[in-house]
């Protein structure tokens, strides 16, 4: 952790996971670090593909690092430009479960935590926890949760229309390609 971090200066810490919904918690998380005259952080936690178990002793590159640090530099230029405004702005890129990240780094009464919601399937929510509920329940500052933009809802419902059409358009292909028998013609 740097300096700034164990300062007693107010903290906006936000999660930044590449998505659309991250790049409006993030718009969100720069508006509410002006109004309250505090420093911006937007974070995004990492956890290996591999589970790190590859990674001997020693510096060694690490290609998930990387990704996420190319992810969270996209998202930043998304949703801030060049110039985050008026809030002094850290990026960071931790090792760890995102749940157990965030609410380590917004410790402090005075912090805001900001998270982002996603939307999450039935099956989706039974296999995988969410992030945001998992903050609910451990942050240790006030919690923001910033809903989908209506951006984020039509981007998400013109991928899965076109998603159809495209299952649709290959499933033509194959039934051209193939015989009534089910041979490939010549």
């Amino acid at each position: 952790m740097d300096d700034r971090m164990t300062d007693r200066t107010p903290r906006v810490v936000v999660g930044v996971d590449g998505s659309p919904n991250s790049v409006v918690a993030l718009r969100t998380a720069l508006a509410e670090a002006r109004r309250r005259a505090a420093e911006l952080y937007a974070v995004t936690a990492y956890l290996p593909v591999d589970g790190g178990w590859a990674i001997g002793p020693g510096p060694a590159p690490d290609p998930d690092r990387r990704k996420a640090a190319a992810a969270l530099e996209r998202t930043c230029r998304s949703a801030l430009g060049t110039d985050p405004g008026g809030a002094p702005l850290t990026a960071a890129v931790v090792r760890g479960p995102a749940r157990h990240v965030l609410t380590d780094l917004a410790d402090r009464p005075q912090d805001l935590l900001v998270v982002g919601l996603g939307r999450q399937g039935p099956l989706r929510r039974l296999l995988r926890s969410s992030v945001a509920r998992d903050c609910v329940r451990h942050a240790r500052c006030p919690l923001l949760l910033v809903p989908p933009s209506g951006l984020a809802r039509d981007y998400r419902k013109g991928l899965r229309r076109w998603n159809g059409w495209l299952g649709r358009q290959a499933d033509d292909m194959v039934r051209t390609a193939l015989d009534d028998d089910g041979v490939p013609r010549a």
